[in-house]
């Protein structure tokens, strides 16, 4: 399995518009954050994790030009507006492309893109082309890949992280319960986020998500969704070899 994180920003992403701050003035790459989203490439297929506001910007960047599935987290812009642009796979590739999420996260991508539920800009391949696909909190295939939702609280919204194998990614996270816990034993690598030192009301912090990292004890962890906040090389040193920031562009064989 390959694992592109192709975003490890928070929704304002980094550097923040106008702000001067060391991190947001910083001239080294892994302070430079979009959106938070992952590829991944496993058992022949090419899944998205969220069609974030960079999609584009992202794809381009990283050489990524087919995906077969996205998993959504949840319906945030951040994490959804990017779905236009798969018009251009759908377009190039003549193809449909599966989405899944919780049921509140697909009626708001149907809101949110009502004009991809008309059937002649459908016929005319002028809209995103996806198959919804509603999944609750159990596991399921895509082809022959198992795929294992994680329910955690975004604050007081119930979203989703997900678990492939011996990989689990879970973003915009301020509580995992004890069965939720159970399903991220015995992982090799952990991507969780991480918004920045101070207490969040619907994010992890630093200090929580480590405490989360060491509690688990998987082979290694990289912190994702990450504000201006965490200076990239002045966080790493503080942290221990097997926790540590991810930054775009992070590949990780597994």
């Amino acid at each position: 399995m390959k694992v592109i994180l192709v975003g490890t920003g928070t929704s304002q992403g980094v550097p923040n518009i106008g702000c001067k701050c060391k991190t947001c003035l910083s001239k080294n790459p892994k302070n430079k954050r979009l959106r938070v989203s992952a590829y991944i490439e496993v058992d022949g297929l090419k899944i998205l994790i969220d069609t974030s506001i960079d999609f584009r910007q992202q794809m381009l960047k990283y050489n990524i030009d087919d995906i077969d599935v996205v998993l959504f987290t949840h319906h945030h812009v951040d994490h959804i507006l990017g779905m236009d642009d798969l018009r251009q796979i759908n377009q190039r590739l003549d193809k449909f492309i599966d989405i899944y999420g919780t049921e509140i996260t697909m009626d708001e991508i149907k809101m949110t893109f009502r004009y991809a539920m008309n059937p002649k800009l459908i016929s005319y391949k002028a809209v995103p082309l996806v198959h919804f696909h509603t999944q609750e909190n159990k596991k399921f295939k895509i082809k022959n890949t198992e795929i294992t939702p994680v329910e955690v609280m975004h604050g007081k919204l119930k979203i989703f992280g997900y678990r492939i194998r011996n990989f689990a990614y879970i973003t915009d996270a301020s509580g995992i319960s004890a069965d939720e816990l159970e399903k991220l034993k015995g992982l090799d690598v952990l991507i969780l986020n991480a918004l920045r030192r101070r207490p969040h009301p619907t994010h992890f912090n630093l200090e929580q998500a480590v405490s989360i990292a060491r509690y688990l004890k998987p082979k290694k962890t990289f912190f994702t969704h990450i504000t201006h906040d965490l200076n990239h090389n002045e966080i790493n040193k503080t942290l221990s070899d097997n926790i540590k920031l991810a930054y775009d562009g992070l590949e990780l064989k597994i």
